[in-house]
C-alpha cells in the first residue's frame, strides 16, 4: 500500500476479536519505531507487554474504577474486561521520567511519533491498534501490577493491538487551511 493510502485508511480500532496477532508483527512495528524523532536520540519511551495475568488484573481494576463512578451491569462488566482481555496484545506505554518539564514534553511528543509508526506498520500488515488513555492505564495501582517505578517512568496509556472486529468509517477532518496560519 502506498504511503498516503496507509495514512488515510489506517483508523483507531475500539473492538478486537481474540484472533492472535504473530509476534513477529509486534516486534516488527516496534522495531521500526526506534526510527522515530527524538531529541538528541535520547529513545526516551519504554513499551511493556503485559502478560495474560497482569490483563486479568488490570480488567479487574478497570471495572472497580468504572464501577466507582456508575453502577454497572454483569453485560457492561463484561465489555469492560473484554476491551481489555481481547487485543491480541496489550503493551503499556510510557516515559522515562528526567525531571525536567521542558524535556519530559518533548519526550512525550517523542513517544506519541514512535506509537504512530508503529500503528502505522501494524495497519500495513492488516493489524489494527489503539491507543487507550483508559482509567485503567495510568492507575497507581497499574504501577504495582507492571512492577513500573512510578519515580523512573510515567505511564502514558496501553497500545492494544489485534484484529479488528469492526473498521470504524473516517471521521471529519478539519480543513488544512483551518490549521495552517502564514505570517508575513
Amino acid at each position: 500500500m502506498n504511503f498516503e493510502k496507509l495514512i488515510l485508511s489506517r483508523r483507531t480500532v475500539h473492538n478486537f476479536t481474540k484472533d492472535s496477532v504473530p509476534e513477529k508483527i509486534i516486534e516488527q512495528a516496534l522495531s521500526l519505531s526506534l526510527w522515530s524523532m527524538n531529541h538528541k536520540l535520547t529513545f526516551p519511551w519504554v513499551y511493556i507487554s503485559v502478560g495474560p495475568e497482569a490483563r486479568d488484573k488490570l480488567a479487574d481494576l478497570s471495572v472497580e474504577l468504572r464501577s466507582a463512578k456508575e453502577p454497572v451491569s454483569d453485560v457492561k462488566i463484561k465489555a469492560i474486561r473484554d476491551n481489555i482481555l481481547n487485543p491480541a496484545h496489550l503493551i503499556a506505554i510510557g516515559i522515562k521520567l528526567t525531571g525536567e518539564a521542558k524535556r519530559e514534553h518533548e519526550d512525550y511528543a517523542a513517544l506519541s511519533a514512535a506509537v504512530q509508526i508503529a500503528s502505522l506498520v501494524l495497519w500495513e500488515n492488516g493489524i489494527a491498534s489503539k491507543w487507550s488513555t483508559g482509567g485503567y492505564s495510568t492507575n497507581s495501582r497499574t504501577y504495582e501490577i507492571l512492577e513500573v517505578d512510578p519515580q523512573a517512568i510515567r505511564l502514558e496509556g496501553a497500545l492494544m493491538v489485534g484484529v479488528a472486529r469492526e473498521v470504524p468509517p473516517a471521521p471529519k477532518r478539519p480543513s488544512l487551511e483551518s490549521v495552517w496560519r502564514k505570517t508575513k
